[in-house]
Order: C-alpha cells, then structure tokens, then sequence
C-alpha cells in the first residue's frame, strides 16, 4: 500500500464502481452543463482530495505501526483533506439540486 501505482490502482477500482452509484450523476449530465460543468469539477477535485486523504492516514497507520501512536502532522494534512473532500462532495449535491432547478 506504500506505493503509488497500488494506490492508483485501489483508487481508481474504487471510483469506476462507485462513482456511477452517485445519485444522479447519469440522469442529470445534460443539467450539469447549464452550471459550466461546476458540479463534475467539484465532484472529480473531492475524490482527489479523498484518495489524498486517504492515502496519508493508510501510509501514516503501516508505517507507524498498529499500537504507536501516529504523528500529528499526517493527521492534520490527511484530516484536512478529507475535510475539503467532505466540503466538495457537498457543494457538488447543491450545485446538482440549482441545476434540476434550472430544467
């Protein structure tokens, strides 16, 4: 798991299955494009965040080992990551309800 192309890998499985389970992220493409395609940038940059996120807390945890514990910085970094994830995943569902609002 220390590895990039491991992690491109994981990650990469993981968005192809779940990205089309996203709530209405088929049915409403044509929607999105009134907003400029805001909705698809906010989605793709907080599952970059995610993966980021992730990545730090999963290396963090195997190098640190299972019962010590992890240093503060890699927490900071990787929580703020998942934070700006959270507050992307967020904005991309009220950029998805003004878009069906548009139609």
């Amino acid at each position: 798991m220390r590895s990039w192309p491991v992690w491109v890998f994981v990650v990469s499985g993981g968005v192809l299955w779940g990205l089309p389970r996203v709530p209405h992220y088929h049915e409403d493409l044509p929607y999105i494009y009134d907003l400029g395609g805001l909705a698809l940038v906010a989605l793709y940059i907080g599952v970059g965040f995610l993966s980021f996120g992730l990545y730090v807390f999963v290396t963090e945890r195997l190098s640190a080992g299972l019962f010590q514990v992890m240093r503060l910085r890699p927490i900071f970094i990787g929580g703020g990551a998942l934070i700006l994830a959270g507050l992307l995943g967020w904005l991309y569902f009220i950029l998805l309800g003004i878009s069906l609002r548009m139609s």
